[in-house]
């Protein structure tokens, strides 16, 4: 069975691309699009354009482009069935159960479904009598129901089996559970349940959706010895990817334009509930250079907040100087002995945790202070190692600008001249890029010390301009201008294969009497390759004025047309000439009557002098 096309149009219509589209990108306007950093590849100068008024996205660096519908199948790898079911919740727009079959539901789309219908059951059984334990502890830790609602906090029974038989009743399969990470297989191939009597934190996409459960120990007889374990890493949950809490916090952050680190689930939740919403945390893991090209796309203004002790400084340092190579603002708030931002929320409140925020410091002073701490600065030898490495930091910033005033900042602060600490850089710098290599990332998210292969050339690169510019109009020109267009073109005039199946679709539509919309004409492609060459088009500016042999003004649809058409035209003409030419040449080598193909050659040179002279004196041309 299939979803109707009116609500399909119906969920496109509800969904404001720009709102989808924010809530995964940090967006700016510019003109009457909106621009922001491509979540689909790394780049630090934005070329991801995203327009309100078509309603379709497009990356001028990678080539990415589509609807909204396009976008959701992108960002979380699903169909475009599944794209439309998560527009229509988004929006609370009920599909009927009955729309579409089981079978037609794709293995990531079933491991979404498995996941939280997993994260449902933990949190019903927390709130069962049998969660009292579960409930309890998330009560002493000062969690109100509000909050245990909002981050869907629940609870796994003691028991081998409890959410594999309540799994198998709702029709899942041990294969799919193994894939999300739910169960574990034995040696005798029998299955268990993978969290048994714990505490259990979802973790979200930055969509909202379950991926995968923190689970804390609560109970002392626990066999386990981990406080925490985690998913394992499954196709929809990648933990150097990924952010606890980014999908309550992200609004928050954009609106701050600051995001704080911290690193415990209860650490972000405490925050949270505190009215601290611009939070995320690395859940226990070591910060990861995904997670902050994650971040990048919400704010480029960071402070990590972190525990006294010297674990804790380490780690942080490390992450400085990952998010230096990310080009973010860095700030280190430092929490006093024995307290981590969890305890110390509670014990001291919203008011005194926004004041120690108040006093973080630069990185380069929180580097130095540790540096003092290990007594390096008391010699001159211990100094000048202290400055080295706090250089070597400065040297990961990609903006030279940054860099300079980071320089003259410590030349100031340390008396020292700044041509030495400049030496010291470029040194740094030129080690660097000597060492440093270019990673690959594998489909299942390892690296690999591989030559980065060059973006691939984009298909409509290919298509000449006349061609995108009857593809355009055609899809967002008057009906007049449409109508001109198909009395006037031919598909032979379309000289890329993408091209033809694109215009033959739109005649047949045309032919059908179908109203013709950008964002649904997408939807009805059926390659990746035809929806984003539809994209690059409509969201480029017009090209016939480079190396035409006319001016259009940009904002003259019907000079755009007909200069398109004359083009056509002539190009039509010439690949007839060339034709006409080599069947000339072929009957002079057979000993045959070449008049004909001379008549015919005359007469072409001819249709080529009148599309000439209609371009020179037409109006729409600049003449006369």
């Amino acid at each position: 069975m299939r979803i109707a096309p009116e609500t399909i149009d119906q969920v496109r219509n509800s969904n404001d691309i720009v709102d989808v589209i924010g809530a995964h990108v940090r967006l700016r306007k510019r003109g009457k699009n909106f621009i922001g950093l491509c979540p689909f590849h790394q780049e630090k100068t934005p070329s991801f354009s995203v327009s309100r008024e078509k309603q379709m996205y497009y990356c001028f660096g990678c080539g990415k482009g589509g609807n909204v519908f396009t976008f959701v199948m992108e960002t979380e790898k699903v169909s475009f069935l599944e794209s439309i079911r998560t527009l229509a919740e988004r929006v609370g727009i009920t599909l009927s159960a009955d729309t579409v079959q089981a079978d037609q539901t794709s293995e990531i789309e079933q491991l979404y479904n498995t996941t939280r219908m997993a994260g449902l059951f933990f949190h019903d059984v927390l709130l069962s009598n049998e969660g009292k334990t579960g409930l309890d502890y998330f009560r002493q830790r000062g969690f109100s129901d509000d909050t245990i609602r909002t981050f869907g906090l629940g609870y796994s029974l003691n028991s081998w089996d409890g959410f594999l038989n309540y799994a198998r009743q709702q029709g899942a399969s041990n294969e799919h559970l193994l894939r999300a990470g739910l169960v574990r297989k034995r040696d005798d191939g029998a299955v268990y349940d993978y969290f048994r009597g714990r505490a259990m934190f979802p973790i979200l996409s930055t969509a909202g959706r379950v991926i995968g459960f923190g689970a804390r120990k609560i109970r002392e007889d626990d066999p386990i010895e981990g406080k925490y374990i985690n998913s394992p890493e499954t196709p929809i949950y990648n933990k150097s990817r990924t952010l606890y809490g980014l999908s309550h916090s992200k609004d928050a952050i954009r609106s701050e334009d600051r995001a704080l680190m911290v690193e415990g689930y209860a650490d972000l939740i405490s925050l949270f509930q505190a009215g601290v919403q611009h939070v995320v945390a690395s859940s226990g893991t070591a910060l990861t250079t995904e997670q902050l090209q994650v971040l990048g796309r919400y704010t480029k203004n960071l402070t990590l907040v972190y525990d006294a002790d010297s674990a804790g400084s380490n780690a942080t340092l490390r992450g400085v100087d990952l998010a230096l190579e990310q080009d973010f603002d860095i700030r280190v708030a430092e929490l006093p002995k024995g307290e981590d931002p969890d305890s110390f929320v509670r014990a001291h409140g919203r008011q005194e945790f926004h004041a120690l925020l108040s006093r973080s410091v630069s990185f380069i002073d929180f580097k130095m202070d540790k540096l003092r701490g290990e007594g390096l600065l008391t010699s001159p030898e211990g100094q000048a190692r202290a400055v080295r490495s706090v250089i070597q930091s400065i040297a990961k910033i990609p903006d030279e600008l940054k860099r300079n005033f980071w320089v003259k900042d410590i030349a100031q602060k340390y008396d020292l001249y700044e041509s030495v600490l400049y030496r010291e850089l470029e040194n740094t710098i030129g080690k660097e890029r000597k060492t440093v290599p270019r990673f690959s990332r594998s489909v299942d998210g390892s690296s690999a010390e591989i030559p980065v292969p060059p973006q691939p050339e984009m298909a409509s690169l290919s298509v000449p301009a006349p061609q995108r510019d009857v593809l355009k109009l055609l899809l967002e020109g008057s009906p007049e201008i449409v109508k001109y267009l198909l009395d006037s073109v031919m598909m032979d005039d379309f000289t890329d294969d993408n091209m033809r199946q694109l215009v033959g679709r739109i005649f047949d539509m045309l032919q059908e009497g179908t109203q013709l919309d950008v964002a649904s004409f997408v939807d009805s492609l059926d390659t990746p390759a035809l929806k984003m060459l539809v994209a690059d088009i409509v969201m480029s500016r017009y090209e016939v004025s480079k190396g035409w042999e006319v001016e259009i003004d940009e904002a003259d649809p019907w000079g755009i047309a007909r200069a398109a058409v004359m083009r056509l035209r002539k190009e039509r003409i010439a690949r007839d000439i060339e034709q006409n030419q080599k069947g000339l040449k072929e009957a002079k080598q057979r000993g045959d009557d070449a008049m004909p193909f001379i008549v015919r050659h005359q007469e072409l040179l001819k249709q080529i002098r009148e599309v000439e002279q209609e371009a020179n004196t037409s109006p729409a041309f600049g003449g006369e």
